[in-house]
């Protein structure tokens, strides 16, 4: 059963209300709205860096012009979309905060922590999937012109292997440690602005049942 199937089944399910210690009632909201302000506070980085790279091939220093202005746009265009896809996961979760009935049951909190679970999931498997994209648009406007020289060299790679085998070593080497480098970066980001409230809000969960 996947989640959307999930949630059919508990907006069909009645509600019971269950006494919960206001102790973590109180916990739990503090640690809902923790998990919210990290969200909020990303996703203004977040605009701000589109903002960022939709200008900065305006700007002389870092011009790019022919087929790969076309390419570069596109590859923002990817951001934006997969940026759009989790950040309106989490912004259903604010929304779902705010209603008066999430914090006055068990299942309800449960339903919050599985809603934050999965977005934290998709946001994960969103920066996997953009590490490319974040690469590729990096080597276009570091690269400009020079880029459809380095293009073309892999697309002849036995060529310039057979020519140049230390260039290829090298432009490997750098891009497994850059990949791996963001890989660490970003499982750090998640732990701290979301996998620690995470965490906390289960253990909470599980108090529940005492």
């Amino acid at each position: 059963m996947n989640f959307d199937e999930l949630q059919k089944k508990w907006d069909n399910q009645p509600e019971k209300d269950i006494n919960i210690k206001p102790e973590y009632l109180t916990k739990s909201k503090s640690l809902a709205e923790k998990i919210i302000k990290s969200f909020k506070r990303e996703a203004i980085f977040w605009l701000v860096s589109i903002v960022f790279i939709l200008i900065v091939p305006l700007m002389e220093s870092s011009q790019i012009h022919g087929v790969l202005s076309l390419i570069y746009y596109f590859l923002v265009c990817q951001f934006i979309v997969f940026g759009l896809y989790y950040y309106r996961r989490f912004y259903t979760i604010s929304k779902m905060i705010k209603q008066p009935n999430t914090f006055n049951s068990r299942e309800s909190i449960i339903r919050l922590y599985y809603e934050f679970h999965f977005a934290i999931e998709t946001y994960r498997s969103s920066i996997y999937i953009l590490l490319p994209t974040a690469i590729a648009l990096f080597v276009i406007t570091a690269g400009k012109d020079k880029t459809y020289d380095l293009v073309d060299k892999f697309y002849h790679f036995k060529e310039t292997f057979q020519a140049d085998p230390a260039f290829i070593y090298t432009v490997l080497i750098i891009g497994v440690i850059t990949i791996i480098g963001l890989i660490l970066l970003s499982e750090w980001i998640i732990k701290k602005f979301y996998g620690r409230y995470l965490k906390q809000l289960k253990e909470l969960m599980d108090e529940f049942e005492d």
